[in-house]
């Protein structure tokens, strides 16, 4: 069964599957929930529409009966990322260019032309995937800001302009992508706070994903090489660093607390994280200074401190490296 999507956002999308798939439609404010008949099998889509051409869709469940998804595709660029925590997709970007998702891939891609999209969903069972959609005319976003330095081709689709090649990327996608899908499954977040939750970190996938994708352009894809068990044991240094950011931290110290050795932390946070350790030491300290200044409860001095930055002056340079702005300026905004 081929179903044609006419209107790409969210609700458009759930009201072409009404009819087809037997479903049965709910919508609360930006929140959209589709459940399926049984006859497509134990199926359900949530979605998010978020302002300016972007949004945001869950689908979760069974798939008794297999059907495409035809995306409408007019003189605007859209730009569409696919995380498959478990299941199966299949896209053809065009007649010669068919390719195939399962678990733990994920894919960036916005297709030259106006030629339609196609998304195949073969029968399955215990399918969960996210999809993040992007109306390049309406979207809106600061391409020059520090937080989003993409890459040429992904800017030229974002600001809408004329693409002369197809744009595709897919490949196992990264722990820190994994971890805030988990966090958007487990919010608890209600109204306008989970609105704007969700949507922060939509764009976070956005800008995950455009990270990789950079990285591996420039560095090449790394193996994958942590065993389970390596990850458990780069999650727990991780949680220490976070229950000790008041403290003294080095690496040594770290492989101490919880018995393993620095070679292994070395290698594991660089594999799972991209970062070094001193980068997410420091990454996660500045965190926990903007919210300790919004809190307001301490001087910049005194979270300057609490944070690991004997001087002062040293502390606001890295502040404003990661947040534009000095902490004091910062606390005025």
């Amino acid at each position: 069964m081929k179903i044609k999507i006419k209107n790409n956002s969210a609700e458009g999308i759930h009201y072409a599957l009404n009819a087809p798939l037997k479903s049965k439609f709910e919508k609360e404010g930006f929140e959209y929930q589709s459940v399926f008949s049984k006859a497509t099998g134990n199926l359900t889509l949530k979605s998010y529409e978020f302002d300016k051409g972007f949004n945001f869709n869950i689908l979760r469940g069974d798939i008794s009966s297999s059907f495409q998804l035809e995306f409408n595709e007019d003189q605007n660029n859209y730009l569409r990322f696919f995380f498959i925590k478990k299941g199966e997709l299949i896209h053809t970007v065009s007649p010669t260019i068919i390719y195939r998702l399962t678990d733990n891939f994920s894919c960036m891609v916005a297709a030259k032309g106006n030629k339609n999209q196609l998304f195949t969903f073969p029968v399955q069972n215990n399918l969960e995937i996210f999809f993040l959609q992007i109306e390049t005319k309406s979207f809106s976003i600061d391409l020059k800001s520090d937080f989003f330095e993409l890459p040429k081709e992904i800017g030229t689709v974002l600001k809408n302009k004329h693409m002369e090649n197809h744009f595709i990327y897919h490949g196992n996608y990264s722990l820190n992508i994994c971890d805030t899908i988990n966090e958007i499954l487990n919010t608890e977040k209600a109204g306008i706070i989970k609105r704007f939750f969700l949507e922060s970190k939509a764009l976070e996938l956005l800008w995950l994903q455009a990270e990789q994708y950079k990285q591996e352009k420039n560095k090449g894809r790394t193996p994958k090489v942590l065993k389970v068990h390596d990850v458990t044991i780069i999650k727990k240094a991780k949680e220490h660093i976070l229950d000790n950011l008041d403290k003294k931290l080095t690496l040594k110290s770290v492989s101490r607390a919880i018995a393993t050795n620095e070679t292994k932390l070395k290698i594991g946070f660089k594999k799972m994280y991209g970062k070094t350790f001193t980068e997410i030491l420091r990454t996660e300290r500045l965190n926990k200074a903007k919210v300790l200044l919004e809190d307001d409860q301490m001087s910049v001095k005194e979270v300057a401190n609490f944070c690991g930055y004997k001087s002062p002056s040293m502390f606001s340079v890295r502040f404003k490296e990661r947040f534009g702005k000095t902490p004091g300026n910062y606390i005025n905004s």
